[in-house]
C-alpha cells in the first residue's frame, strides 16, 4: 500500500531523531565549554584595545566588560549563584589552578599593562575592574575540611606553573614579572582565603603615572589602612606593595595587591584576590570607579 502524501517513513524518522539528539549533545558540549563567558571576555579585549586608538578621546568609547561569577566546585553543584560559570575540581592545586586562571584571564582582558584604557584626570585616580566574582561550593570543603586555605598557595602554584603548554612564562612572570614571592608581597603575610567568602578577581589602573601620588591618595581616604611598600624588581624598576594592616598604624598586615608601572608608562594595580562586597580589604584600595559591569 502506498503511503499518504506527506506521511514520514520509518527511515526519515530515524534520521530525524538521529539530528536531533546530535544537536542536544552540541548544545550541551558548547555549555560545558563555557563558550559564552569566552566571547563576554574576547568582548572585554576588544573594547580596551579600541580605546588605545588614538585617533579618537579615550573616554569616547565605552568599555564592554562584564563580570562573571565563578564558582568551584567538587560535585559541579554551586549553593551560591544562581547561574554560574562552574570550574570543577578534584584536588588543592586544581582549585589553585582555576583561581590562577581567572587571574591571568583578568590581565589579559584588559591590556596586560600595554595599554591606557582609562585616559588622564586632574590628578591620579585608581579605576579598579572585578574581572570575576569567586565563590566555593560546599563541596569544596572536602578539599579542604580545615575551612579555607592560604593565599600564599596559590602563588606558589603561579610561580611555579606555566600559564599554558608551550613553554612560555609562568603565571607569575606573566602577570608580575617576577617568580620571587616577597617582592610580590613586600614581605608581607599573605592572608588566607575562606571557603565561606567571596572573592574578587581585580586589577586597576592609574589614570596617572604616579604610583606615589596614588599612595597619598589611598592613604588618605582609607585613613591609613593602606600601607605601600617600595621594593625593586631586578634593574631598579619600583614595585609597589598594598598591604593592609590588623590595625590602622599598628605594624604587620597581610598582602593585597602589587602595583608596578605597565609598557604604557601607566601603574597597575596587579591582578590579585582581594576578599568581595563591603569588605575592609576592598574598600581599602579606594577605588575611583568600578570599569565591569556587575
Amino acid at each position: 500500500m502506498k503511503l499518504k502524501k506527506g506521511e514520514m517513513t520509518t527511515q526519515q524518522i530515524v534520521i530525524l531523531i538521529i539530528l536531533i539528539a546530535g544537536f542536544a549533545v552540541l548544545i550541551f558540549f558548547l555549555f560545558r565549554l563555557n563558550l559564552g563567558d569566552e566571547s563576554d571576555k574576547q568582548l572585554c579585549y576588544n573594547s580596551v584595545m579600541n580605546r588605545a586608538n588614538k585617533l579618537v578621546p579615550t573616554e569616547s568609547i565605552p568599555l564592554n566588560c562584564k563580570r562573571s561569577y565563578v564558582c568551584i566546585s567538587k560535585d559541579g553543584s554551586c549553593e551560591q549563584f544562581s547561574d554560574p560559570i562552574i570550574k570543577k575540581v578534584k584536588t588543592d592545586d586544581e582549585v589553585y589552578k582555576a583561581l590562577a586562571n581567572e587571574l591571568s584571564d583578568c590581565w589579559w582582558m584588559f591590556g596586560e599593562g600595554n595599554v591606557n584604557y582609562m585616559g588622564k584626570d586632574m590628578l591620579p585616580e585608581l579605576y579598579c575592574s572585578l574581572c570575576s566574582q569567586i565563590a566555593f561550593d560546599n563541596s569544596v570543603n572536602e578539599i579542604f575540611p580545615q575551612g579555607g586555605f592560604s593565599k600564599k598557595n596559590v602563588y606558589d602554584y603561579m610561580c611555579s606553573h606555566k600559564l599554558d603548554n608551550s613553554g612560555g612564562p609562568t603565571y607569575c612572570e606573566y602577570m608580575y614579572n617576577t617568580n620571587d614571592l616577597n617582592i610580590i608581597s613586600g614581605g608581607n603575610d599573605f592572608g588566607n582565603v575562606r571557603l565561606n567568602d567571596q572573592y574578587y578577581a581585580l586589577m586597576g589602573v592609574v589614570s596617572e603615572v604616579n604610583a606615589l601620588g596614588w599612595a597619598g591618595i589611598g592613604a588618605a581616604s582609607v585613613a591609613g589602612l593602606i600601607v605601600v611598600s617600595v621594593v625593586t624588581m631586578g634593574v631598579g624598576v619600583p614595585f609597589y606593595v598594598a598591604a593592609i594592616s590588623t590595625m590602622s598604624g599598628a605594624a604587620g598586615g597581610y598582602f593585597l595587591a602589587p602595583i608596578a608601572e605597565g609598557s604604557s608608562g601607566q601603574d597597575f594595580l596587579r591582578p590579585s584576590l582581594v576578599k568581595a562586597g563591603n569588605s575592609v580589604e576592598f574598600n581599602s584600595l579606594g577605588c575611583k570607579d568600578i570599569t565591569t559591569l556587575s
